[in-house]
């Protein structure tokens, strides 16, 4: 006899809702992520914390930089899509929206755009 606890979920499939969420909440922060670098950043590629990026704005440039990343994030976005029904899938992009959120909100900490109230 299995325990309830064990149990594998009784649904086929990912929610849908919670699917068009996460994907949405990782193109707003990658966005948000766009914008500031080309503002703040720009072509000083020593002041880029993420290293690809940081190399990317350091061999190409910011707007190649900028573009490569959109394309990347996008077509990441395209694979999910094309096998959101899949819980791989579904976690991958639980997993990769809520670290990219983390560190965006503590990059937009460091800059002042985001205060804690005290």
């Amino acid at each position: 006899m299995i325990s309830t606890c064990i149990q594998a979920d009784k649904r086929k499939h990912p929610s849908k809702i919670i699917s068009f969420l996460f994907a949405f909440m990782l193109l707003a922060i990658h966005t948000t992520d766009m914008i500031l670098t080309r503002e703040i950043i720009g072509d000083s590629w020593s002041r880029e914390a993420f290293l690809p990026m940081s190399y990317c704005i350091k061999w190409f440039g910011i707007y190649n930089a900028l573009w490569i990343s959109r394309i990347s994030m996008y077509g990441t976005l395209f694979l999910y899509m094309c096998n959101w029904r899949k819980w791989k899938w579904f976690y991958f992009l639980i997993t990769g929206t809520l670290l990219y959120w983390t560190s965006m909100i503590h990059w937009l900490w460091s800059l002042g755009y985001v205060k804690w109230p005290h």
